[in-house]
């Protein structure tokens, strides 16, 4: 797509009644899975519709796959379609979790074939603390059609990342917090530690205290071994618990130039279902 990825409140507060806009409140809770929909109940940017982590963003959980498995595509496209965005839409999404779910929801429009998103790079308290509109009012929604032509080369598997441990061409990077990437506390997943070989990029360095996305050069500094190892030609695949919080460090590295970048979608919690599987702790 043209243009940056992540957008200010005021990019969006001037196009918000374009029609060819589709604005996705994204906020979610883990602990409190319904906690995102109450609150877009509650007040939210005006013309936005909701799409929930869980119901909308994620497949049935199963035995593998992890706790937020990838919808099928054809699946996704018509969920996509009854929100009311078609291939013609321009996507904004935004949450208040310091773009977490928003970029979930920004990596699986590209996988699909759909360019034209971008993410709000603060979240709703920001934009409501500006002063600026919010409402309670449900958006009526028209259905569209979405048509998928899906991005296989932007999902690592399970098999895959597998097959390639111990690669010196593969940089596999955990986008957990630290404790739990070294194996220290599990507060979710069944086992502790890492994928062997990864690096640790925690994912909230991309946001200030604010939850706001830090300048690009800031990011630049703080993803450098990784953009170090993507100029020297290596493969990056990244992960983290469920294929949600790698998401804003595969769309830092995008807006850096580098949209090469893969996801693991089944992540940690599919990484650690499969007893077979190595695992590692400490620092690498």
């Amino acid at each position: 797509m043209s243009g940056q990825i992540l957008v200010s409140k005021q990019w969006l507060l001037a196009r918000m009644y374009e029609p060819d806009i589709v604005i996705v409140d994204c906020r979610f809770d883990l602990g409190r899975p319904e906690a995102g929909r109450e609150d877009y109940i509650s007040s939210h940017i005006p013309g936005a519709i909701y799409l929930d982590l869980n119901t909308d963003l994620s497949a049935t959980v199963e035995s593998h796959g992890g706790r937020h498995p990838l919808p099928d595509p054809a699946v996704l496209a018509e969920r996509l379609g009854r929100a009311g965005i078609s291939n013609a839409s321009r996507v904004v999404a935004y949450d208040d979790q310091g773009g977490m779910y928003a970029s979930r929801l920004w990596w699986m429009l590209r996988w699909l074939g759909h360019d034209a998103v971008h993410v709000m790079e603060e979240g709703f308290t920001a934009w409501k603390d500006a002063g600026y509109p919010v409402t309670d009012a449900q958006q009526v929604v028209v259905p569209a059609a979405f048509v998928p032509e899906v991005r296989t080369e932007m999902l690592a598997r399970m098999e895959e990342v597998r097959e390639k441990l111990g690669r010196p061409e593969v940089l596999l990077v955990d986008s957990r917090d630290a404790a739990r990437y070294r194996g220290e506390t599990e507060p979710i997943d069944a086992k502790a530690g890492h994928i062997p070989g990864a690096i640790h990029q925690f994912w909230k360095d991309n946001v200030d205290e604010r939850g706001a996305w830090k300048p690009e050069a800031q990011r630049r500094e703080q993803l450098a071994s990784i953009v170090e190892a993507l100029e020297a030609g290596r493969e990056v695949i990244v992960y983290c618990g469920s294929g949600v919080s790698a998401c804003p460090n595969v769309l830092a590295l995008h807006e850096l130039g580098y949209p090469q970048v893969r996801l693991y979608a089944g992540s940690w919690s599919d990484w650690s279902s499969y007893p077979e599987n190595e695992i590692a702790t400490g620092e690498e």
